[in-house]
C-alpha cells in the first residue's frame, strides 16, 4: 500500500490533530486522490480540520467543492464577490454581535475566531478555484483612470493572494504614482509573487521611504537569500530610520548566519530603534558569533537597548552552550 493510500485512512481518525495533520499533508504531496476524502472533512465538527482540509482542496485545485466553499460563506443576498471582498479583508471576525450574546450562544472569543479562520480559508480558496468570481473583476479594476479604484483593486488581490494577479500588479510597480508603488510592493509580498523580487529589490532605492519600508516587508515574505545583499545595503547606506529598522527585522527573520555582519554593524547604528532591533534579531539566532554584539550592547547608552540586551543575553549564551 502506498504511503498516500495510508494517509488517506487516517483521514477518518477519532483524532482531529491526526485529521488535520493528514489534510495538510496529502495538499503538500498533491494526492488528487485524496478530494473525496479532504471533501469529506469539509463537514468535520473540528474548524482546524476543516480550515486544513480547505488549504488541501485549494492546493488540488478541486473546482468541485467550488459549491460548498460558497455555501460556507453564507453570503448576503447571494453576492459572492462582495462576501470573499469582505472576509479577505480582514484577518479577524467582525463585530457583529454583542458579547453577551456571544457568550449566550457559547461562542467564546477563540471559537469565534476558529470558525472565522474557516471562512476565510474558504474565501482564499474560493479565489483559486473560481478566479472568475472576484479575482478577475479587480484585475480589470486595475486599468481604471482613478488612482483610488487602482490602489484598492491592488490591496484586494493582495488579500486574495491570488498568484493569477502577480504579472499585472508587476507591470504597475514602476507607476509614475508613489500610493500604487506602495500598494503593487505589498500586494506582491502577500502573494509570494516570485517575479517580482528583482523588482522588488530595485523599489528599495524609491525616491519614497513609505514605498521602501513597503518593498522590504514584502522581500520579507520570500524568506530568500536573495535578499541578504540588498537588505544588508538598506541598513548600511539608506538614511531613514524606520527603513532601516524594518530591514534589519527583516533580516533577522532569513534565520542566517550569514544575517550576523550586517546586524552586527546595525549594533552600532546612530539611531538607538535600529540598534534595538538589531540585539533583537541576534537574539533570534543560535550561532557564538551572536554573543559578542549583545554583551557590547549591554553598555549601551541608551537604556531600551540595554535592556532587551540584558533581557536576552543569558537565554541566547545558554541556548547556545547546550548546542555545543
Amino acid at each position: 500500500m502506498e504511503i498516500h493510500d495510508q494517509i488517506i485512512k487516517t483521514c477518518k481518525s477519532e483524532d482531529p490533530n491526526v485529521r488535520r495533520a493528514s489534510a495538510v499533508a496529502l495538499g503538500n504531496m498533491g494526492v488528487t486522490q485524496a478530494k473525496g476524502p479532504l471533501a469529506a472533512l469539509l463537514k468535520d465538527k473540528f474548524p482546524v480540520v476543516k480550515e486544513a482540509a480547505i488549504n488541501a482542496l485549494a492546493k488540488l485545485n478541486a473546482t468541485e467543492v467550488v459549491e460548498h466553499l460558497t455555501a460556507m460563506l453564507n453570503p448576503e443576498d447571494g453576492d459572492v464577490r462582495k462576501a470573499i471582498l469582505q472576509t479577505v479583508s480582514s484577518k479577524t471576525p467582525p463585530q457583529d454581535q454583542k458579547q453577551e450574546e456571544q457568550a449566550a450562544m457559547g461562542l467564546t472569543p477563540e471559537k469565534l475566531l476558529e470558525q472565522w479562520k474557516v471562512k476565510r480559508a474558504a474565501a482564499l480558496a474560493l479565489c483559486k478555484l473560481n478566479p472568475d468570481v472576484a479575482v478577475a473583476p479587480l484585475i480589470a479594476a486595475l486599468g481604471h483612470d482613478n488612482i483610488n479604484v487602482k490602489v484598492a483593486s491592488i490591496a484586494g488581490l493582495g488579500n486574495m493572494e491570488s498568484q493569477v494577479a502577480g504579472p499585472k500588479l508587476l507591470e504597475l510597480i514602476g507607476s509614475e504614482s508613489w500610493e500604487i508603488r506602495k500598494a503593487v510592493a505589498t500586494a506582491l509580498g502577500k502573494i509570494k509573487y516570485e517575479p517580482a523580487i528583482g523588482p522588488l529589490v530595485e523599489l528599495l532605492k524609491d525616491s519614497r521611504f513609505v514605498v521602501r519600508i513597503e518593498a522590504v516587508i514584502a522581500l520579507n515574505h520570500f524568506k530568500s537569500l536573495d535578499i541578504l545583499g540588498p537588505l544588508s545595503q538598506v541598513i548600511a547606506e539608506d538614511d531613514n530610520l524606520d527603513v532601516k529598522r524594518t530591514a534589519v527585522i527583516a533580516l533577522g527573520n532569513l534565520q542566517t548566519e550569514y544575517a550576523i555582519p550586517s546586524l552586527t554593524q546595525a549594533c552600532s547604528d546612530p539611531a538607538w530603534q535600529v540598534r534595538k532591533a538589531a540585539i533583537t534579531a541576534l537574539s533570534s539566532l543560535r550561532f557564538p558569533q551572536v554573543l559578542e554584539p549583545m554583551i557590547v550592547a549591554l553598555t549601551d547608552e541608551n537604556e531600551e537597548v540595554s535592556h532587551v540586551a540584558a533581557l536576552a543575553y543569558p537565554k541566547v549564551a545558554a541556548a547556545i552552550e547546550s548546542t555545543l
